[in-house]
């Protein structure tokens, strides 16, 4: 109840209310039944200056600061016209696909080749592609830049031994407070582990089910029930992480569980992580009421303060981009409104896909 009412008190604070949201959680398209952005924007780069509500003397390519008090404002001010400054926005700081392996819908490319901004884009990925390494991404166009890429210890002298589909990303206290991963595949599960004995991580943030409309969007690296004991890791390698659950708390519309980490072949080193399992956000979407999301931060914020040794966390939905980048940017906006500093949603998105492909994938999610 008193994250519920902290929650509220948020978007009060920022003079906006549920209504607003269940009117953004559509795309433009959705919203109007017209796809605005064939009959209005012009074929050319997009050079449309930011309204009065930013802050003046900043980068608008890369930055768009807003005060508190003008947040209100501004974003009402976005979404006249259906929204199309919002989209306008997103399609300013969207990165466009990169990987030419890939296939782009025609109308697609034709559309936004000249308005999209390729944040992030020309970096390389040459671990993501060793043929040792392309089993264990889950989609082909999902793949970590190298310069941010999580290196795990490499325990063996085969090639990509050291391979993890998962990148640092800033949050709000410093440069690497968390880790963006895909969502654990069977044969990537042991990693996925080793990643977060390593890296010492108090939290996981989890933000998909395991399935979701018949598909599998994430192996189930976590033991079925309380007090039950998984081993997971390379035994040869003497390399075994054991995880215990402890307990699991239940709400709405998500779980929390305590877990123990423990390695087998060093008893004395062990620790409680903490993992907080959102379940109520659907894939290329956003939840039905903003109220269970931040909630939900909120709790993740109150159980994991910020600590001197800047462990980071590990967030992941399926892909690890969508879901997982709009977390980051709720926790850290969270954070900014709480010491009344200026929020910039814009700079927040810009700054998290210089790191990792695709962060905040959508215009529903933005």
């Amino acid at each position: 109840m008193i994250m519920a009412e902290r929650a509220a008190d948020c978007l009060a604070k920022l003079g906006l209310d549920g209504s607003f949201f269940a009117f953004r959680c559509r795309s433009l398209r959705e919203r109007t039944g017209v796809d605005h952005r064939l009959e209005r924007l012009p074929s050319g780069p997009i050079h449309k200056t930011p309204l009065y509500t930013v802050i003046t003397g900043v980068n608008t390519n890369k930055s768009r600061p807003v005060e508190i008090l003008d947040f209100a404002d501004h974003v009402r001010m976005m979404a006249v016209d259906s929204g199309f400054r919002f989209s306008e926005e997103y399609e300013v700081i969207k990165d466009f696909f990169s990987n030419s392996k890939v296939s782009v819908p025609v109308d697609f490319s034709s559309r936004c080749c000249g308005i999209l901004r390729n944040v992030g884009c020309g970096q390389t990925y040459n671990a993501a592609e060793l043929p040792s390494n392309k089993s264990k991404n889950r989609f082909t166009n999902i793949l970590p830049y190298d310069h941010s890429r999580v290196r795990l210890l490499q325990i063996t002298d085969q090639e990509g031994a050291d391979y993890v589909n998962a990148n640092y990303i800033p949050g709000f206290s410093s440069r690497r407070e968390f880790i963006a991963a895909q969502g654990p595949l069977p044969t990537t599960r042991d990693a996925f582990w080793q990643m977060a004995w390593e890296q010492g991580c108090p939290a996981i943030i989890a933000l998909t089910k395991c399935v979701e409309k018949g598909r599998d969007k994430c192996h189930q690296y976590w033991p079925d029930n309380e007090h039950s004991t998984v081993v997971y890791g390379d035994i040869e390698a003497l390399y075994v992480v054991q995880v215990t659950m402890l307990n699991e708390s239940s709400f709405d519309e998500f779980s929390i569980r305590e877990l123990r980490l423990r390695r087998v072949h060093s008893q004395t080193q062990s620790w409680i992580l903490q993992q907080f399992h959102y379940m109520a956000w659907p894939d290329f979407g956003v939840p039905e009421h903003p109220q269970g999301i931040i909630r939900f931060a909120m709790m993740y914020r109150s159980r994991i303060p910020h600590s001197a040794q800047n462990k980071p966390t590990i967030v992941h939905c399926s892909a690890g981009v969508g879901r997982s980048g709009t977390f980051i940017a709720i926790d850290r906006l969270l954070q900014t409104i709480q010491i009344e500093r200026p929020i910039d949603i814009f700079g927040i998105v810009h700054e998290m896909r210089l790191e990792r492909c695709h962060m905040v994938q959508n215009e529903v999610e933005f």
